[in-house]
């Protein structure tokens, strides 16, 4: 084992059975030593014994190994320690490995990857786990490997890629109604799982790429979806969860469309939409009555939310959300838009803003499903920050005739 220590924070695990490989890592990541602690290992058995003698926050594998390979030794890693974040890096790209690593990989990186990538992944990783400030809820995000699903779009699912007639399309279509199938597949799209890692916003277009024989392994053999099993919060069925979701991605697509932001804002502000409550979805897994107390909560005292989760969970539902999509490897900036959503006035840039079309999205939406205003959730203020003070209400217009359309269609 070779190990260079020194009084950085952050403890990583280099694992690959080619020694020169090893070598060039070390050579490599010299100038990183007084911000990591750096451990190189030449295989899954030696990478299991430093894990029993020290704690790691990083792990970083090869995927051919002799013995255990890279998959094994991943699937090992998260039954144990969760907590750790759990990067490929390989050279030799293999469908069938691929799809044994695709649940429990946080991240596929190919070689040659550079220091300033590999540095850029962890710190934008570890800024955003800074925000969670338990280690219980660090362990729960960064140790789950699929968000639950709605039963019944999972059934439908399932259904739809045993059809003798299943197209990417209609897979696409069912996954796109879904907040948790639409992460897991965008992690497997945007990373280099499957090949070239490219930047995919739309679970259609994912589908597409990953190929119908693909996504049917993934998820009858490996199972990357699950349904949700537990009982979910009275105050926050399953189901309204993922209709308050496509709405809000709805709107916040129509609203970006109207202002004229660009392709890429206007597919952001849909992605944004659709996940903007996965953080929820990590939080009720976690404590499904607590959080139907801290949801009542919220709701009986006036309260904000993500406030209200803040003191019990030590995080919100956005900066759980943003932490397992920026694990995941979704586009930056719609982990950004996410993380952001309930106060985008910390992440204003210059121009339309997705995080700040999602936040109106997601009050306007909030405001038809119960039939009065939401004051308190849309920030009005920053629309004349952002010079969108005469917006509002074409905007809502906007929200309404898109909700009027669906249900008349």
């Amino acid at each position: 084992m070779e190990s260079e220590t020194n009084a950085g924070r952050v403890r990583i695990l280099f694992v690959d059975d080619e020694i020169k490989v090893l070598d060039g890592l070390r050579r490599m990541l010299f100038p990183m030593r007084k911000e990591w602690e750096m451990v190189f290992v030449p295989g899954a058995r030696e990478a299991l014994e430093a894990l029993v003698l020290e704690p790691f926050e990083v792990i970083v594998t090869d995927m051919r190994m002799p013995g255990i390979d890279g998959a094994e030794l991943l699937d090992e890693v998260v039954k144990l320690y969760p907590e750790m974040v759990r990067l490929v890096l390989s050279g030799q790209w293999d469908p069938g490995m691929s799809i044994r690593s695709a649940k429990t990989a946080h991240q596929y990186l190919t070689k040659p990857c550079s220091t300033q990538f590999l540095k850029a992944t962890l710190d934008r990783i570890f800024a955003l786990r800074r925000k969670l400030t338990g280690r219980s809820l660090k362990r729960l995000v960064s140790g789950m490997t699929t968000l639950p699903s709605l039963p019944s779009a999972y059934a439908k699912l399932l259904a739809t890629l045993e059809s003798p007639y299943k197209l990417a399309e209609q897979i696409g279509d069912v996954i796109a109604s879904d907040i948790a199938m639409t992460a897991k597949v965008l992690q497997l799209a945007n990373s280099a799982f499957f090949g070239i890692a490219r930047r995919v916003s739309h679970p259609a277009e994912a589908t597409r790429y990953l190929g119908v024989d693909t996504m049917k392994a993934l998820v009858l053999t490996i199972g990357v979806f699950s349904p949700f099993r537990g009982s979910e919060p009275p105050s926050l069925p399953l189901a309204a969860l993922q209709h308050h979701s496509l709405e809000t991605a709805r709107i916040a697509q129509s609203i970006a469309k109207f202002e004229n932001a660009g392709k890429e804002i206007i597919e952001d502000s849909f992605l944004a939409g659709l996940v903007h409550d996965a953080g929820k979805l990590v939080l009720i897994s976690k404590d499904p009555e607590m959080y139907e107390g801290v949801a009542s909560l919220a709701q009986v005292e006036g309260l904000d939310l993500y406030e209200v989760e803040r003191e019990a969970f030590g995080a919100s539902h956005a900066e759980v959300g943003s932490y397992l999509l920026w694990l995941w490897g979704l586009p930056e900036s719609v982990v950004q838009d996410v993380a952001f959503h309930h106060r985008p006035s910390e992440h204003l840039p210059q121009g339309p803003c997705a995080a700040l079309f999602v936040h109106v999205a997601d009050a306007l939406t909030h405001e038809m499903a119960v039939g009065s205003r939401a004051a308190e959730a849309l920030d009005e203020s920053i629309l004349c920050e952002a010079g969108y003070n005469d917006r509002l209400a074409s905007w809502r217009s906007l929200a309404h005739n898109s909700l009027a359309a669906r249900r008349t269609s």
